[in-house]
C-alpha cells in the first residue's frame, strides 16, 4: 500500500506546485477571453492534471537508487513478457484456483496477482471518463481504445527503457498483459463515464455559459477584483524597484512611496489612458465614471481602496517607533493594528458577500460611481 500512496502524494505536491505557478496566467487568459473564471473548467483541468501525474508516478516510482542499476539486475531475467493472457496462468499458479471449480474462487480474494490485474485495469479507467467528457459521445469508442493503448504503450516503453535512458537498465517488466488491462480499463471508463459525469455540466453548457459572459457589457465581480489585484501587484513591484535603485530604507519611506505610486497607478494612469489601468487593460476591462468628473471619481475610488492600506501602513510606522517609546505610544500602535485588522476583515467580508450575491458592484466602484465595462475586442 505504501508503494502506491507515496506516488500519489508526490503527484499531489507536483500538481499543487504547477497549479500555483500557472494560476496567474490561467486567470489572465480566462478573464481576457471570457470575462470570468469557470469553476468547472478549472476543476476539470486540475483534476486531469492530478490524475495524469498520479498515473505516471505510479508507473515509474519507485526509481532505482543509482543511475547505473544494471549491477542490481537479474542476469537471467527477461524484461519482456510477450505472451497474451499469461496473467491467467500466473493467477492459477499463485492462488491454486481451478477455473473449472467455482468453489476454489475464494482463493482469488487478496491474491497479489489478482490485485495486479485489477490495478492495471483501474489505472486508465479515469482516462476513459475524461475522454468520454471530451468526445461527448459514445460513438468514438474506437479512438478511446487507440488512445488507451497508446498511453499504456508509453508507460511500458518508459519502464523498458529505464525512463528513456536515464537509467542504464530496465527496472520493471514490459508486459503485454498490462497493455491489454490498461486498454480495457480505458474502454470501461469510457463506457461507464455517464455515472461519474452526471453531476458535471456538459461541455455544451460550459460553452453556453462562456457565450453569456462574453456578451455581457459590465465586468464580473471577479474581473473587477482581479484587475485591482494586478494593479496592486504592479504597484508593489514598482515600489520595491524604486526602493532598491534609490537605496531607500525605512517603513515610513516605503509606505509613503507606495501611497504615491498607487495614486499614479489607479488615478493618473486611467485619466491619461482613457479609463484603463495596467491591471484592467490586461483583463480587458475599462473604468467608466457615470459623470464627466473623472478626477473626482477616480480619486474617490483611490481613497476607498487605499483606506485599509493607510491604517496598515500607519500601524507599521507606529510599531517601529513604539518599540523604543513610552507605553502610551505602544497602546496607540496596538489600537492601530486592531483597527487595521478589523478594517481588512470588513473589506474581505464585503467582497465575499458581493461575490456570492452578484447583485451590486464592489464597494470602491460603488462609492466612486464608476462602472467597469468589459471590452470585447482589443482597443
Amino acid at each position: 500500500m505504501q508503494t502506491h500512496i507515496m506516488p500519489i502524494f508526490i503527484a499531489f505536491i507536483v500538481c499543487f506546485m504547477l497549479a500555483s505557478f500557472l494560476t496567474l496566467p490561467w486567470a489572465i487568459y480566462q478573464y481576457r477571453k471570457y470575462g470570468y473564471i469557470s469553476f468547472w473548467r478549472t476543476f476539470l483541468i486540475i483534476s486531469f492534471l492530478f490524475y495524469s501525474l498520479s498515473a505516471f508516478f505510479l508507473v515509474i516510482l519507485p526509481l532505482p537508487i543509482v543511475r547505473n542499476n544494471c549491477q542490481f539486475a537479474d542476469p537471467i531475467m527477461s524484461y519482456m513478457q510477450l505472451r497474451p493472457f499469461q496473467f491467467i496462468q500466473d493467477i492459477a499458479h499463485d492462488t491454486g484456483v481451478v477455473w473449472s471449480r467455482p468453489s476454489s474462487y475464494k482463493s482469488l480474494v487478496g491474491a497479489l496477482s489478482v490485485y495486479q490485474v485489477v490495478f492495471n485495469v483501474l489505472l486508465l479507467f479515469p482516462a476513459g471518463v475524461f475522454l468520454r467528457y471530451l468526445f461527448k459521445t459514445k460513438d468514438k469508442w474506437f479512438y478511446v481504445i487507440f488512445i488507451g493503448f497508446g498511453v499504456s504503450l508509453f508507460f511500458e516503453i518508459t519502464q523498458l527503457t529505464g525512463v528513456f535512458g536515464i537509467f542504464t537498465c530496465p527496472y520493471r517488466l514490459f508486459d503485454v498483459d498490462d497493455l491489454m488491462a490498461n486498454t480495457l480499463g480505458t474502454f470501461l471508463g469510457f463506457l461507464f463515464a455517464p455515472l461519474f459525469l452526471a453531476f458535471i455540466p456538459s461541455r455544451d453548457k460550459l460553452n453556453e455559459e462562456d457565450e453569456t459572459h462574453m456578451n455581457e457589457e459590465q465586468s464580473t465581480i471577479g474581473a473587477q477584483l482581479f484587475g485591482l489585484v494586478l494593479d496592486i501587484i504592479l504597484v508593489r513591484f514598482i515600489t520595491g524597484v524604486v526602493m532598491n535603485v534609490m537605496k531607500w530604507t525605512g517603513t515610513f519611506t516605503e509606505f509613503a512611496l507606495f501611497t504615491v505610486v498607487l495614486f499614479v497607478g489607479i488615478v493618473i494612469v486611467p485619466m491619461i489612458w482613457k479609463g484603463y489601468t495596467l491591471g484592467s487593460r490586461i483583463v480587458r476591462m475599462k473604468l467608466q465614471p457615470d459623470t464627466t468628473k473623472w478626477f473626482t471619481s477616480l480619486s474617490r475610488r483611490y481613497l476607498a481602496i487605499y483606506l485599509p492600506y493607510f491604517f496598515s501602513g500607519l500601524a507599521g510606522v507606529a510599531n517601529q517607533f513604539a518599540s523604543q517609546a513610552e507605553l502610551l505610544l505602544l497602546l496607540f500602535s496596538i489600537g492601530l493594528v486592531f483597527l487595521s485588522v478589523l478594517l481588512w476583515m470588513t473589506v474581505i467580508g464585503h467582497i465575499l458577500i458581493r461575490w456570492i450575491k452578484k447583485d451590486k458592484p464592489l464597494y470602491f466602484n460603488e462609492y466612486s460611481n464608476i462602472i467597469s465595462l468589459r471590452r470585447h475586442t482589443k482597443n
